[in-house]
């Protein structure tokens, strides 16, 4: 088989925007802006007429640089202006233009296995069904909350899911057009609406079985569930936002539920008062029918109340000592 080559242009996005095949023993490609170049490109940083390819007798290619003040790369490097160089395949860099030469010599990847994605095959329903997730919990959390004022509530509530969905979507949206050229909103708005509503749900079981249970360890079960559905989100976006392979996004997906978590337990230190009137909010109160496992009466539940009392005294005492009260008089 004569010796064959091809030449890719490659848009920002590593896509092949021409495509130029050249067969024979001592066939030539000039590349450049000129319109006498066998492939011209559109960059005002190459010459008119900047690298010559030439197919050698071995199948391989030799590079050429025609005296340009940019030069030619190959594979990063610049290559010598006199003597060229001879390459299998490779990458070049011609003005700010990125160019991929094969050959027959260039080693292929072994065909990939056809697999059905199914977030991108049902991408529709599957976002229909998370932002149904989403607002039905709205809706139902708002009812438990206010029912006698439903209406407007639940609209707020419904705003305020909508809005910060959008603004999520978006953020992804946008990585994935400048990286891989596509917006995918469906799949990233899939994606982001089943893990709130995954998030919403769970909190809501968590705190009916903590109450109905009275297991004080539930906690360390939400928030593994709630780590590992932060992890799976972030890979996904990972993988359909950028060009990572695996290992990367799943390394980036661990490191987000971490930095998220630190910035909210930094947050919420911040934002403790920590006087003696702090009250840490505790299991919701649900309707004793729910409960199957005894809990604390009322007695043992107000057991420590004139401790509380007591220790709240002193506090005060000892802030009058420290800065006393001036009569108005005075």
């Amino acid at each position: 088989m004569d010796a064959v080559m091809l030449v890719e242009v490659l848009d920002v996005h590593g896509h092949a925007q021409i495509r130029q095949r050249t067969t024979g023993i001592g066939a030539q490609c000039r590349i450049g802006r000129s319109l006498a170049c066998d492939v011209v490109i559109d960059d005002t940083f190459a010459a008119p007429e900047h690298t010559l390819l030439t197919l050698q007798e071995d199948g391989r290619v030799h590079v050429q640089d025609l005296g340009t003040a940019n030069g030619t790369r190959v594979d990063g490097h610049r290559i010598n202006a006199e003597t060229g160089q001879i390459i299998a395949r490779g990458d070049l860099l011609i003005g700010r233009t990125h160019v991929r030469v094969r050959t027959q010599e260039s080693s292929m990847a072994p065909e990939r296995a056809f697999r059905r994605d199914p977030l991108r095959r049902h991408r529709t329903l599957l976002a229909v069904l998370g932002l149904a997730l989403c607002f039905l919990f709205a809706a139902f959390f708002q009812w438990t909350e206010a029912p006698e004022h439903l209406g407007p509530r639940v609209l707020i509530a419904e705003l305020i899911a909508l809005a910060g969905l959008a603004v999520w979507v978006a953020c992804w949206a946008l990585i994935s057009r400048l990286t891989v050229g596509a917006w995918q909103v469906r799949i990233h708005l899939a994606i982001a609406a089943f893990c709130v509503g995954l998030w919403a749900w769970g909190y809501w079981l968590y705190t009916v079985s903590a109450f109905a249970l009275q297991w004080r360890w539930l906690w360390v079960v939400l928030v593994t569930l709630a780590a590992c559905i932060a992890l799976a989100a972030a890979y996904l976006h990972l993988r359909k936002a950028t060009h990572f392979r695996r290992p990367a996004s799943l390394a980036l997906a661990l490191l987000a539920p971490l930095i998220c978590g630190g910035l909210w337990w930094l947050a919420d230190l911040q934002m403790d008062p920590r006087t003696v009137n702090r009250v840490t909010a505790g299991t919701q109160v649900y309707p004793p029918w729910l409960r199957v496992a005894p809990s604390t009466d009322l007695g043992d539940y107000l057991a420590d109340a004139a401790a509380l009392k007591r220790a709240a005294n002193r506090n005060r005492q000892e802030s009058l000592l420290e800065t006393p009260i001036l009569d108005a008089d005075d």
